[in-house]
């Protein structure tokens, strides 16, 4: 008897281990499945995927108010894309933030349309998004532009160095039925079929009557200008000057530089600086501009220069906060990526589309900077 107890005693023992170590097994495998069936990295729709953070899903896609359109160019809803249609976005070029979120915008629009349509694999609509690496190098991105033609896409999105460089290219595209849609700067071509951008004379005068109220309503101002051959930085020198010769009597342009290989913008704001030692402000009219000016202004000694600048990035974002800029006109870049898009896609899907879709434009200061409703136009 004593053999049995001991015995069954053991049998005992060893089936509540065997029991309890099967639970602590089964329950560790049922943990180490749970971050595989909860983590699922979702692809992008570019030839070169590129995460997008997921805090992106949270911005709300945006466009001016003051305009009267005939599709809603938010969303991409209702929107029948042949599958494997490809659109092809050339940009002026890739060496900025502004650009950098032009693209996030498209990439954003592109993966909402394939979703819509529950598009998959092959079947995807799919973007390439390119560019010079240099904003000012028209002949790479013309090189750019025949190269994107020769794949045949079914649209093209182009945002134009030189306005009147893309002719032939524009031809091209025309004769092969491949629609074109303007990005952020304009071309002197009737063959594009819509253009989705700032309306920079307007943000030029805006930018005109925040310079007033920056040096106190009278003064001596000077302004830097990015490409002259751009049509975005003709209109914003237009509407900028326009309202300070209509409006503000007081304030005199001394000066109006444009980027050039000849001079640097340091050498050029000191030039101004030396011959007008009273200036009181300086308008800028692309963040490269407004970068290098204010890099330039730092070097001078007991200036007290007040900068309106264009566009933002970070190293504006922080002078803004500083207080060593006024503020900024900043466009929507996310916006107008992903409304190009829209509108790429419905001409893709024979759709109509308006020919002018105002992205809009915000103005930033220190005091509303760290808004949520202004995050979409910084450019991070």
């Amino acid at each position: 008897m004593k053999c049995l107890r001991i015995t069954g005693l053991s049998i005992l023992l060893l089936v509540i281990c065997i029991s309890g170590c099967s639970s602590e097994d089964k329950a560790q495998v049922e943990t180490s499945k749970e971050p595989i069936v909860t983590v699922t990295p979702a692809p992008t729709e570019t030839d070169t995927p590129t995460p997008i953070p997921t805090k992106e899903a949270d911005i709300e896609v945006t466009l001016s108010n003051s305009q009267e359109l005939t599709a809603d160019y938010t969303t991409m809803k209702d929107i029948p894309v042949e599958r494997g249609t490809y659109i092809a976005v050339v940009a002026k070029g890739l060496d900025s933030t502004y650009w950098t979120n032009v693209k996030k915008g498209a990439q954003r629009a592109i993966k909402a349309l394939n979703e819509e349509l529950g598009y998959t694999g092959a079947d995807k609509v799919r973007i390439t998004f390119e560019g010079p690496g240099d904003n000012s190098d028209v002949d790479a991105q013309i090189n750019t532009i025949d190269a994107v033609l020769a794949e045949n896409p079914s649209v093209l999105c182009l945002s134009a160095i030189d306005m009147q460089s893309c002719d032939a290219q524009l031809e091209t595209a025309a004769e092969n039925g491949i629609p074109v849609v303007i990005i952020d700067s304009g071309v002197q071509n009737d063959l594009i079929s819509a253009a989705c951008a700032t309306n920079n004379y307007t943000a030029g005068e805006e930018a005109a009557r925040k310079m007033s109220e920056a040096i106190g309503g009278s003064g001596e101002i000077a302004i830097m200008a990015h490409q002259q051959s751009a049509q975005s930085s003709m209109d914003r020198v237009a509407g900028f000057t326009d309202e300070i010769q209509k409006n503000h009597p007081d304030i005199t342009i001394v000066d109006t530089s444009y980027e050039n290989e000849e001079k640097t913008v340091h050498d050029m704001v000191s030039g101004v600086l030396k011959e007008h030692m009273k200036l009181a402000g300086y308008f800028c009219t692309n963040e490269g501009m407004t970068n290098k000016t204010l890099e330039a202004l730092q070097t001078e000694e007991n200036t007290k220069v007040q900068v309106i600048g264009f566009d933002s990035g970070q190293i504006q974002m922080d002078a803004v906060a500083a207080g060593k800029e006024y503020g900024m006109i900043c466009q929507n870049p996310y916006g107008m990526g992903y409304a190009s898009m829209v509108a790429a896609a419905r001409l893709a899907a024979h759709l109509p589309v308006d020919p002018y879709i105002s992205s809009g434009y915000q103005w930033i200061e220190k005091s509303n900077i760290d808004l949520p409703e202004n995050q979409q136009y910084l450019y991070k």
